[in-house]
């Protein structure tokens, strides 16, 4: 007899209902403490791009913020270290893979009786789901492809059968080409259904069918394209990045938050400090509110430097430029009139209160944001065949956070990267551009300068014992 917690292979895939469970288990995973719900966003990648005033030991981030990845901390009050940290995200990660590899394993099986719909939108966002852990594991734990330079180097498996055996590493270049084969796939698959319904507006919805509902919070066809987008800029594939990053653009499906709807107050329905209508990809993660009290509330009694992600003030503004003229109307810094940041007048630390969640009710406070509308800009502006070009995606997104616009498209480059940086704080994204762009110097960083073992994680010891 099986235990009551197990539910035998064939009946949870005997209905379409199975099915959709198994796929909301692996978004589950993803929304984990050890990806997205946590270190692939505010967590340890942006300890190591210096978003926060990092840190005086090597307890908790200590090791992080000076790419100590293989340092076990023996300080008793410590509750993680650089080694299980990274641990976690690789079997994570794996296990999420392994989770979309059941679903695929069943699928055919299961066409006729799931319909034309659901058939090729669980398929579909299994795929995805998984060329998609695969690209950011690579991102991580293999240098960058630099234009090829590290093409040929093993990097990691590409898991694609349902089993526990291990498998052979695959270069990096097979790997981005496995991707954007499934990528493609997706792509094709999810286009049966390309609506997208904001999160705000299913706000306190008593649906049954929820799961064409909530889309932001599914690899949808939108999020495809724009995985699609960053894939390709990563290979240096420009024409194709610039494509698939206008298609997401010029979709009508996402706008930006403007200033007169921003809602900052954590403790009402009306608060969107994360921009939902700019999601594109998000999980869902619905113990939000104990990470925020735990690293982004600390009284001023009990803040810890090695515990909780604050930054300065000073640091902050200096972020956002605020000295220079014409900068002072940026949505974003902590002196705008509806701020996003928690600040000390005393102490002179900041938090950001993006992932403040106070308001039960509120669906949009618990939402992790994994595929912003402005990285679609970013991207087109670095992949346009013309300078010109690219700043004008730029400035699209300066307009909209009220900064004047750049006229000088020699300053592109520079410009970028600190938009990358002023856009994504508490998102992780900033990490994945420094390391693409082979940045030699991290902004605020404390284990300066920057190096290709600094840049890319070592594999779990597990992995090297047991992997091939």
């Amino acid at each position: 007899m099986s235990p009551k917690t197990q539910t035998r292979e064939e009946d949870q895939f005997s209905s379409a209902q199975g099915f959709i469970d198994a796929l909301f288990g692996a978004y589950q995973q993803a929304a984990s403490d050890s990806l997205y719900g946590k270190e692939l966003t505010f967590g340890a990648l942006d300890v190591l791009a210096g978003r926060y005033e990092n840190k005086a030991s090597g307890a908790f981030y200590g090791d992080f913020a000076r790419y100590n990845y293989t340092n076990v901390s023996s300080t008793t009050s410590s509750r993680m270290n650089a080694e299980a940290t990274l641990e976690g995200i690789w079997s994570t990660a794996y296990a999420t893979i392994a989770q979309c590899n059941y679903i695929l394993k069943n699928i055919e099986a299961g066409r006729s009786m799931l319909g034309t719909v659901n058939y090729s939108v669980i398929k579909g966002e299994a795929i995805a789901l998984r060329a998609f852990l695969h690209f950011d594991l690579l991102r991580m734990y293999a240098p960058a492809y630099l234009d090829g330079a590290n093409a040929a180097v093993n990097a990691i498996p590409y898991m694609e059968q349902f089993t526990v055996l291990p498998q052979e590493k695959r270069t990096v270049a097979a790997i981005l080409d496995r991707c954007e084969q499934e990528l493609l796939e997706a792509e094709q698959l999810l286009s049966v259904h390309t609506d997208i319904d904001q999160i705000a507006g299913n706000q306190g919805s008593v649906s049954i069918d929820l799961f064409l509902m909530y889309r932001q919070n599914h690899l949808n066809y939108w999020a495809v394209k724009g995985a699609l987008a960053r894939l390709y800029l990563y290979k240096g594939d420009k024409p194709q990045a610039l494509k698939y990053a206008k298609e997401v653009i010029e979709s009508g499906k996402f706008r930006f938050m403007t200033v007169a709807e921003l809602g900052v107050d954590p403790g009402t329905t009306a608060s969107d400090i994360t921009f939902t209508p700019e999601h594109i990809f998000s999980v869902y993660k619905s113990d939000l509110r104990r990470l925020a009290e735990d690293l982004f509330k600390p009284s001023a009694d009990n803040r810890e430097d090695n515990r909780d992600l604050y930054s300065t003030v000073t640091k902050v503004n200096n972020m956002y430029e605020t000295s220079v003229p014409g900068y002072g109307t940026d949505m974003r810094i902590p002196a705008a009139s509806k701020p996003i940041w928690s600040a000390s007048t005393a102490g002179g630390w900041i938090y950001t209160r993006k992932y403040y969640a106070d308001n039960q009710n509120n669906v949009k406070q618990r939402v992790m944001p994994v595929m912003r509308l402005p990285e679609m800009y970013y991207i087109a502006a670095e992949a346009a065949a013309l300078p010109a070009d690219g700043l004008a995606y730029l400035n699209e997104v300066r307009t909209a956070r009220g900064l004047p616009v750049l006229t000088d498209a020699a300053t592109l480059d520079v410009e970028l990267q600190k938009e990358y940086r002023k856009e994504f704080y508490g998102e992780g994204q900033f990490w994945f551009y420094l390391k693409r762009r082979n940045v030699t110097t991290v902004p605020d960083g404390v284990g300066n300068p920057m190096t290709e073992a600094k840049y890319t994680f070592p594999l779990p010891l597990v992995e090297i014992e047991f992997g091939k």
